[in-house]
């Protein structure tokens, strides 16, 4: 007869971790938010069709969450740098390319990791306008479980492209 009280506990002390580590990983899996261009051109070809971000969750810490984002801004712009920045939203510009020079435009979150995107706050919008573009992360009227609301917590650049931090309490 096979012992099944002494099979279970040895699977349970494998599976575990194994389990804890899936959930971890899950949690930092990156998100690949599209921002789906809104071209005003009539010769389309000016502007990108959507533009890329990356979000991703951190760790889970006590109390509170952090999402980190980035994009890549200098595959459509240079010279990019913060224009204006507060607690709940941070405007980087930089000039346009000479292909993308004279797009009229602007981009809003449509899809998140091939999902359409269902949310109500639309936090990162982009405008192409007069040479440059302006990249928008605005948190204005979103809040956290605890109606707080939701802050940016480091806005920065890294290798000439936006990166920022946002997040709130749990």
């Amino acid at each position: 007869m096979i012992r099944f009280k002494p099979l279970i506990l040895g699977a349970s002390i494998v599976l575990l971790p194994l389990l804890s580590n899936l959930s971890v990983l899950a949690q930092n899996q990156s998100q690949k938010i599209e921002l789906k261009v809104y071209s005003q051109n009539e010769q389309k070809q000016s502007c990108p069709e959507k533009v890329i971000v990356t979000e991703q969750s951190r760790p889970y810490q006590e109390g509170s969450f952090t999402k980190d984002g980035s994009v890549n801004l200098s595959a459509y712009a240079s010279n990019i740098s913060v224009l204006s920045s507060n607690e709940f939203s941070v405007t980087w510009v930089g000039k346009l390319k000479p292909r993308y020079a004279k797009c009229l435009a602007s981009a809003g979150m449509t899809k998140v990791d091939g999902e359409d995107y269902s949310g109500n706050l639309n936090y990162l919008r982009m405008h192409f306008v007069k040479g440059k573009v302006y990249f928008i992360l605005d948190l204005a009227g979103g809040f956290d479980p605890n109606n707080y609301p939701l802050v940016v917590v480091n806005k920065n650049l890294k290798n000439g492209n936006p990166t920022w931090s946002w997040g709130g309490s749990d």
